[in-house]
């Protein structure tokens, strides 16, 4: 038969055996959610990572197109611009031209009549010099005019330019924002078992249990039997009288 302190103490051994490995699944467990989760974190931060590099990406796209739009009406506008004021310029050149070519036709005119009629002296001087001195007056206002207009294509030049320049410089690269890439999370691991720790403290535990039962016993006046002293309850004790 088995000694019931014994079987007690075996008994208390198992059960706490049983309990730590509960524990040690209970554990696991929790450890498998945790780890479940920050997957499951990671995975969604990986994904909202990538998004927003796409979203950037896209947004640099646009802004290029953008700029590069920009660029070629400012070019083209400006071009244009440019070829009124050199047209206009051509146009005043030209009207300038013909202006001092009919002057001058009519001083030649002016001229020939005056040697035609067959006068001379001083009159007939003073008035050939007074034909050449409105000629060289009306080709000088001509030239002076046809300057200034020169000068104002130049400064409309400009301003064209700088238009041109300001319409391109409206539009700036955009800086795409980094997103660094997220931590990977570092797993927890699991426990395979109890371990001889466990199993030593099992032990222990009934180790104990067996001795404060054989304590207990003892104090309530239950003695292991002997040849003269048999056992005399249920339990395998001698009961003392």
């Amino acid at each position: 038969m088995c000694d019931p302190v014994i079987g007690l103490g075996i008994l208390s051994a198992g059960l706490s055996i049983m309990q730590q490995r509960a524990a040690v699944q209970a554990q696991n467990a929790q450890i498998d959610f945790e780890n479940q989760v920050a997957q499951q974190q990671y995975d969604q931060q990986v994904l909202q990572t990538t998004a927003n590099r796409t979203g950037e990406e896209q947004q640099k796209l646009l802004q290029e197109d953008l700029i590069a739009q920009t660029t070629s009406l400012a070019n083209e506008d400006y071009e244009n611009r440019i070829a009124q004021i050199n047209l206009g310029m051509m146009q005043e050149s030209a009207a300038s031209a013909q202006q001092k070519k009919e002057a001058q036709k009519e001083f030649l005119e002016g001229r020939g009549e005056v040697l035609a009629s067959g006068r001379v002296g001083n009159s007939v001087s003073s008035l050939l010099a007074d034909y050449r001195r409105q000629k060289a007056a009306f080709d000088y206002a001509t030239d002076r005019n046809l300057a200034f207009s020169g000068a104002a294509a130049t400064q409309d030049k400009r301003g064209a330019a700088i238009e041109r320049a300001g319409r391109i410089t409206s539009q700036q690269p955009y800086l795409e924002r980094m997103f660094l890439d997220p931590l990977k999370p570092m797993m927890r691991g699991k426990s395979s078992g109890i371990g001889l720790v466990g199993y030593l403290s099992a032990g222990l535990s009934g180790a104990t249990t067996a001795l404060s039962a054989e304590a207990s016993l003892g104090q309530a006046g239950y003695a292991r039997p002997t040849e003269a002293n048999p056992a005399n309850t249920w339990f395998g004790r001698y009961k003392k009288v």
